[in-house]
Formats: C-alpha cells, structure tokens, sequence
C-alpha cells in the first residue's frame, strides 16, 4: 500500500493549494497493492471520490510513501475506502482550507482529509490528527515522524 503526492504541473489552484500549504505537493492518491486506487477530485472527468483498479503507473510528477500493512489491515483500509466512493469533492471545504478565516463545523472531503480518515479509521494512524490537512501536511506527517517506518520515493522529486 502506498500514498502517491502530486507535484507536477497544474492550473491556477494547484499553484495557490502549493502556495498557501509551503509545499510543493497538491493532491494525494492511496494506492493499494492489488492496483486499487483511491482519489478525491474536483475537476477531470472522475469528479468527487472514487476506487479505480487501473494499476495505475505513476510518472516521475508523484512521489511515493510506501505504507507498512499487513494482508488484513489493508484489506480494513480498501474495505473502508469503499465506503467514502461517491462522496463529491468539497470545495466549500478545501477553499474553508485555503481561507484560514472561513470556518466549518464539518469534515472535509478533499483528497488529504479523505486520505488521512482512511489511515485513522482503518490503520489508527495518527488519532489525534485534525482532518484539515493538505497533501503537504500529510507528506510532512510521514516524513517528520520518527515512530513511523516508511520507504520514501522521490527518484523524480521537484527542484
């Protein structure tokens, strides 16, 4: 199982989302071993959440954490995922994340707070970790902690 972080060219959102987030990510993908993919999207032709077994191939635009699991805990994960397909993707949320001033009292369904639920739902990866979180937040979630045993691919890792 492994998160897969965009970071290759965008519109005017994927700049600002990088912006605003110091990072140079702007959306995340959970893929499962099975080539099972999980996906929040607010534009393209697969809008809102989604499960795709394409077996996709990333190319050198995404870099990849590579999640520890067992057989079981995966399939707790994908079986999880499942029940997060359809939702539509928040705007309403995302620009509440963008905006720092613009409260909501709900959670949000963009890629990094679907992502993350997952992880906390199925793994009990991060409890305490709010749902606000971007694709950089959540990379950085990875990366800075020590407790965690991840393997890291950034063979085409930005500038």
């Amino acid at each position: 199982m492994k998160l897969v972080f965009y970071w290759g060219p965008g519109d005017l959102v994927t700049k600002v989302i990088r912006m605003l987030t110091r990072g140079p990510y702007s959306h995340v993908e959970l893929q499962f071993t099975d080539g099972t993919r999980f996906f929040s999207s607010g534009h393209g032709l697969l809008q809102g959440s989604h499960m795709v077994r394409d077996h996709r191939v990333y190319d050198h635009w995404w870099d990849t954490v590579f999640l520890r699991s067992t057989v079981k805990q995966e399939a707790a994960a994908e079986r999880f995922a499942f029940l997060l397909v359809g939702f539509p993707f928040d705007w309403k949320g995302l620009i509440s994340f963008l905006v720092p001033y613009f409260k909501r009292n709900r959670r949000g369904k963009y890629c990094s707070s679907l992502v993350l639920e997952i992880l906390q739902k199925s793994l009990h990866l991060y409890p305490g970790c709010r749902m606000k979180l971007s694709p950089n937040g959540l990379y950085r979630l990875f990366i800075e902690d020590p407790t965690r045993e991840v393997t890291v691919d950034v063979s085409g890792a930005p500038p």
